[in-house]
């Protein structure tokens, strides 16, 4: 049996990191629908921060896995949460590992599905300003007299554009 304090803590660290993530992305997806630019700027300055500390975490999650791995004789790949969870040395640490595994898997599940629907909206909103740009730079068919400036020469159509589209 081994003492996991310093495996919880960090444990612990991720999944407050990961809520707030996941709140993050909540708030997101209504300044997404308000089209709100600068307040999702700060969101997205927000997650990127968030992003690099649970790099951080994880890599010291890692690293804890590998020390304890070496000790036990065991590959790394090997130690799952559930096994970290019974090498625990009380069964406080035991149930506190495997609420943390559960908890933190939960709200990793909540966090990509409120990013897929981000990305969603995001993809939405890109293609109706495609759209919009399309209508805007289309040339309409507008009719136009022949070169000869003969009233009586059948006119041509050419299309003209409200902006110039390759500027």
């Amino acid at each position: 049996m081994i003492v996991l304090k310093p495996l919880v803590h960090v444990l612990e660290s991720m999944l407050s990191t990961h809520e707030t993530l996941l709140e993050l992305a909540k708030r997101k997806k209504r300044v997404l629908i308000q089209n709100d630019m600068s307040e999702l700027n700060a969101i997205v300055k927000e997650e990127v921060t968030l992003a690099h500390q649970v790099e951080k975490l994880e890599g010291e999650r890692s690293g804890m896995v590998r020390l304890l791995s070496l000790r036990l004789g065991l590959p790394a790949e090997e130690l799952t949460a559930r096994k970290v969870a019974a090498l625990a040395g009380t069964p406080e640490e035991r149930e506190t590992i495997a609420q943390l595994n559960d908890q933190l898997l939960a709200v990793m599940t909540q966090l990509k599905e409120q990013n897929e629907l981000n990305k969603q909206l995001i993809e939405q909103s890109l293609d109706f300003i495609r759209n919009s740009i399309d209508l805007l730079t289309e040339s309409p068919i507008v009719p136009t007299y022949g070169d000869s400036g003969d009233t009586h020469a059948a006119y041509t159509t050419t299309r003209t554009s409200f902006f110039d589209s390759k500027a």
